[in-house]
């Protein structure tokens, strides 16, 4: 096995820079080098202006040993990508017949004679290796320096450049690798990111391989522990029991391994127990029937739902007699039973959103249970989505009993 070494992906054209271009190229390439166990440490962005780009390589050159180019191979005067690497590399440019030969074919398919000004894209560093291009005319190459710098060229093009990178690039990186990245997710709501980091920070800080990075988002927060390994099953060895003391630490607050998010939980319970649940919300637009119908089980749990902009029009939707009381925990409870009841489901949740206040109530074969909150100011979709976490979880651990999905 060779020596592990790191990665930087230096991607050229103005048009990213300036932002014309989204850069899809970069998260392709970050994602294939985790999957083939390499550190990838900086991304760089950098013009068609050949002084910069010379910098970004120098740069690059005194942080990491493998240089991952996207861009700048076409055979216009502006496509300055080769030539400035092989002058940082200190490697001559010389024609390659092979792949003259290829772009001249390329030319020939579409019944074409290729220009003069295409020569170029055939020019190849010597002591290099060609990676052919069967999307376009640009093929790329691999360069090596005699400080052992190793650059990888490929087009911009990401039709041309993702097949080059997975069938050339990826299998030629292979032999620096000092195994694939294996990742597990605790998925975590009730807590805030702040708070979680907090519980676990002596993981997190002592943590090498397995290394812990939480998150947040969407209401929620989550815990990636990932670990370098050669197989999945090593991986699991490492990786499994950090994830069980997250799992105790954590108590109830994790709900799952693996898992999408809480809806999907709630989903699986539902088969598991043979249930049906309806849903009944004012004020969140419809957004907790939207998540449970996004489910893959959704056409066998799911009742109906109703969705209004205020509670005494869901109210009149359900054709109840009286009118909700003004407290919306006790309004939200007056639903759940009229909607379990109306619509013969044992499950039933109810939600309102008024303001910054949420409320919930959630009817389990008859039995009920609430919760409500005061939501900081944050505006509409924050409240919504707020709400639709409190009242799934609330299901969630009436459903599982607080235990999770997963590992």
């Amino acid at each position: 096995m060779m020596h592990h070494k790191r990665c930087e992906i230096l991607s050229v054209g103005t048009e990213l820079l300036l932002g014309d271009t989204l850069n899809t190229n970069a998260h392709y390439l970050a994602q294939g080098l985790s999957r083939v166990g390499l550190d990838l440490f900086i991304q760089t962005v950098v013009g068609d202006n050949p002084e910069r780009l010379k910098q970004a390589v120098r740069d690059a050159m005194a942080r990491a040993e493998i240089l991952l180019f996207t861009g700048g191979l076409g055979p216009t005067t502006d496509d300055l990508t080769k030539e400035v690497v092989a002058e940082c590399f200190g490697r001559e440019l010389v024609q390659d017949k092979e792949a003259l030969d290829e772009i001249k074919a390329f030319y020939a398919l579409t019944g074409r004679v290729m220009p003069k000004s295409n020569e170029k894209q055939a020019l190849m560093p010597r002591g290099g290796i060609l990676l052919k291009n069967a999307q376009g005319t640009a093929p790329g190459c691999i360069m090596f320096s005699d400080e052992g710098h190793i650059a990888v060229l490929m087009p911009g093009p990401p039709r041309e450049m993702q097949p080059m990178f997975d069938s050339e690039v990826a299998p030629f990186l292979q032999q620096y690798s000092a195994g694939r990245l294996y990742s597990k997710v605790v998925r975590v709501v009730g807590l805030g990111e702040s708070r979680m980091a907090e519980m676990l920070s002596d993981l997190i800080e002592s943590g090498t391989n397995p290394t812990l990075a939480p998150y947040a988002k969407n209401g929620e927060a989550s815990v990636r522990v990932t670990s370098r390994a050669k197989t999945q099953e090593e991986a699991n060895r490492l990786i499994d029991p950090v994830v069980a003391e997250i799992m105790r630490r954590l108590g109830p607050h994790a709900y799952g391994v693996d898992v999408p998010n809480l809806e999907t939980v709630i989903s699986k319970r539902c088969l598991q127990m043979g249930k049906t649940l309806c849903i009944v919300e004012a004020g969140t637009s419809g957004l907790a029937a939207q998540r449970m119908q996004e489910t893959k089980d959704a056409d066998r749990v799911c009742g109906p739902c109703l969705s209004a902009p205020e509670t005494a029009k869901l109210a009149q939707a359900l054709n109840m007699a009286d009118p909700l009381p003004g407290d919306i925990t006790q309004a939200c409870l007056g639903l759940a039973r009229q909607a379990a009841a109306r619509f013969q489901t044992p499950v039933a949740v109810a939600i309102i959103v008024t303001g910054q206040q949420a409320a919930c109530a959630v009817q389990v074969d008859e039995v009920l249970h609430t919760d409500a909150r005061v939501l900081p100011a944050r505006g509409k979709d924050y409240y919504s989505t707020h709400a639709t976490q409190m009242a799934f979880d609330l299901l969630r651990l009436i459903m599982t009993k607080g235990q999770s999905l997963g590992l």
